[in-house]
């Protein structure tokens, strides 16, 4: 019995054993099947990722190629912008460029200038605010960014730091992008000082050249007069007794006739045109030689001014007529002397100015000095402060240094003393 159980079961797993092997045989085409799947996967997977690594050094490429064409562009860009900033600031015109909020965003060196502000005070602050302190709206670029009226060549007063105005003019224009939107509004400005100074000049010499005219024929007709005059004063000094009383009185009537006569001269002198005889001389010798008759003369009224030289230079050849420049050089040391009456420092200071090719000299008194609104009017003919002057003895003298090319300024503290600069070119 034990046997047959024993055969029975060994039939038993001969049977299971045959049913197994079609099972894994599908088993391994399975995997067979799903590796080659996985296989070709991969390849395929692989394929995609190299086009795509291809893809990816391509777009390498164009990004570094982008990168170099970005950088070029922003190098341009910068040598564009600090083109036009030195374009900015080397212009002679000031430049403002208002925001939309009406804040300053651009203030190039001409308007630092003109103006006395410093770009970094400005920029940000209102317009308004800074130098356009107390204008009529309307001529604010401020106005043009509401309006959008531009203006041309228009004039107006601007505030410069130290608070004073200013005349100049101006222009304003709106500022769009690309695609039309407003900005800003950018001002050009030009400072008008000189050319006021200049059209004040121009006017003042149509003025005096009426004059002139009118003041030649005026010394011309009392010429005649004042000479017959004269004789017959003079000879009746003559027949008069020393110890006559009138005779006091006809040397009175002799004195106003001479001086009569030297204005009659003055005005004639002044009417002329100054045409000097110019060759070089030794401008510290024709100076010495004038201080020299100066000291003569003081001597003689017992003067208390003492003469003060401070020269830079030794010797300076310089192309003048001595005889004019003595002319000028004494009447404004006279008037220095007069100015100290006859008690004081007389400072002559003589410098060669290389940059500009100029001698100046300047004559500088420890005298009463000059009210400021006098001095634009010192220069022009019968002006004068003294009660015996003609006021035309510095009219000569600006005269015959304009015909020297040369110039005369002034500066004066009142109670202080005045100085006389004159520069004469070389």
């Amino acid at each position: 019995m034990a046997n047959n159980k024993n055969n029975s079961t060994v039939k038993v797993s001969r049977r299971s054993s045959k049913k197994s092997k079609p099972i894994m045989n599908e088993e391994i085409a399975s995997l067979i099947q799903a590796f080659e799947y996985f296989a070709e996967t991969t390849e395929k997977l692989k394929e995609s990722y190299d086009k795509l690594q291809e893809q990816i050094s391509l777009l390498d490429l164009e990004l570094e190629r982008k990168n170099v064409e970005l950088d070029n562009n922003l190098r341009k860009m910068d040598t564009i912008k600090n083109h036009l900033e030195n374009i900015l600031e080397s212009m002679t015109l000031g430049v403002v460029v208002v925001d939309l909020a009406g804040n300053i965003s651009v203030f190039n060196r001409a308007a630092s200038e003109i103006t006395g502000y410093k770009p970094r005070a400005v920029i940000g602050k209102p317009y308004e605010a800074t130098i356009g302190r107390n204008i009529p709206p309307e001529y604010s670029p401020v106005y043009t960014r509401r309006t959008g009226i531009e203006r041309r060549n228009k004039e107006k007063e601007i505030s410069t730091k130290n608070g004073k105005t200013i005349p100049v003019s101006y222009s304003t224009s709106v500022v769009v992008s690309e695609l039309g939107e407003l900005l800003g509004v950018v001002e050009i400005f030009s400072d008008l000082r000189e050319i006021k100074k200049l059209q004040e000049e121009v006017q003042q010499s149509r003025t005096l050249s009426a004059l002139g005219e009118m003041a030649s024929n005026v010394a011309h007709e009392l010429r005649n007069p004042l000479g017959g005059i004269g004789g017959f004063a003079a000879l009746l000094e003559r027949d008069l007794d020393i110890n006559d009383p009138r005779r006091k009185l006809v040397q009175k009537i002799i004195e106003g006739i001479e001086r009569l006569n030297r204005i009659a001269t003055n005005l004639l002198v002044y009417t002329r045109p100054v045409r000097p005889n110019k060759r070089p001389e030794n401008i510290v010798k024709v100076v010495n030689d004038v201080l020299m008759l100066v000291q003569i003369e003081l001597e003689q009224y017992d003067s208390a001014v003492k003469i003060v030289k401070l020269y830079e230079i030794e010797s300076k050849d310089v192309p003048i007529d001595p005889e004019l420049f003595q002319q000028v050089f004494l009447n404004i040391v006279k008037n220095a002397v007069q100015a100290m009456s006859y008690e004081g420092v007389l400072t002559i200071s003589l410098k060669d100015n290389s940059k500009k090719e100029q001698v100046e000299i300047s004559i500088a008194d420890t005298g009463v000095g000059i009210e400021e609104e006098d001095k634009k009017k010192l220069f022009m003919p019968f002006f004068t402060t003294k009660a015996d002057g003609t006021g035309l003895g510095l009219s000569i003298a600006k005269k015959i240094i304009d015909a020297h090319n040369g110039a005369i300024t002034v500066e004066s503290i009142k109670g202080t003393g005045t100085t006389f600069t004159v520069n004469f070119p070389y």
